[in-house]
């Protein structure tokens, strides 16, 4: 039996049903007090709506507009990030010769901190002249930096460095060169092995120096560390696996040259 049927043998207006024949007559067995008020009801539906008006509009704009600053911000921290390393990949360029890696490498951080354009063959010139570069055997290891401090660029040389401590440097806008064995950063390639076969100097386990400008962690399973090579014609923003990276760094003592910057600044 339907909800409807059961109501079907109850006249209008009787006791029984509580139904009244006309719904716009006010119910007499209701006590006055509780009569029907459509002012009071119409109030009430206005108590409703402001309510409604206020709750919704403050939340969605405050909601709304907050959750579009954080997104602006991470968008802005994202973006610098990027150019920070679009910075360095620009001031790359290929050495001229086989053994000039080291002097190219701090021409790349020359130009930066100084804000200056210098040239390979101007710098080639003041660290042949100081006895910082040898033509046919390259950069003593002990002697990368020498040309950035003669242009009042400081630096801090040390050994035994880990990945973190490279990190931590380039977060603080630092400039890193290391010294790497050039045959161990990715075996079996020409172009590391044509660098390899240069005399360098003799009794150095490296003969190698690049810039370090970032890491790749992308993938946890295969991480790189992101160079300058100045050896490779394609050594702008190179990545190389992070255990071959460490293979050919620990040739050198894990040697590290850090530029903070110019004094003048």
């Amino acid at each position: 039996m339907s909800l409807d049927d059961s109501y079907d043998d109850l006249g209008p207006g009787t006791e029984e049903s509580g139904v009244f024949e006309d719904p716009l007559l006010q119910d007499p067995t209701l006590d006055p007090d509780t009569a029907y008020d459509p002012e009071a009801d119409l109030d009430a539906d206005l108590d409703v709506d402001e309510t409604t008006d206020v709750d919704v509009d403050e939340a969605t704009d405050v909601d709304v507009d907050e959750a579009t600053d954080v997104d602006d911000t991470d968008t802005d921290a994202t973006d610098a990030d990027l150019d920070a390393s679009q910075d360095d990949i620009d001031l790359w360029h290929e050495q001229q010769a086989p053994d000039t890696c080291a002097v190219v490498s701090q021409e790349f951080l020359l130009d930066r901190f100084t804000g200056e354009d210098h040239s390979e063959e101007e710098l080639v010139a003041v660290a042949e002249a100081n006895d910082w570069y040898r033509p046919g055997g390259g950069t003593p290891q002990d002697d990368v930096g020498n040309l950035l401090e003669y242009y009042d660029v400081p630096v801090e040389r040390t050994e035994g460095d880990t990945l973190d401590d490279l990190e931590s440097s380039l977060s603080e806008g630092a400039g890193v060169l290391v010294a790497v064995d050039s045959g161990e950063l990715l075996p079996d390639d020409p172009d590391g092995e044509a660098l390899a076969d240069a005399s360098g100097i003799p009794g150095q386990g490296a003969d190698h120096v690049v810039q370090v400008i970032g890491f790749d962690r992308s993938d946890p399973d295969d991480p790189q560390v992101i160079l300058n090579d100045p050896g490779r014609a394609d050594g702008a923003g190179l990545e190389v696996p992070e255990a071959d990276f460490l293979n050919a760094w620990e040739d050198s003592g894990r040697y590290t040259v850090t530029a903070s910057g110019s004094s003048d600044v």
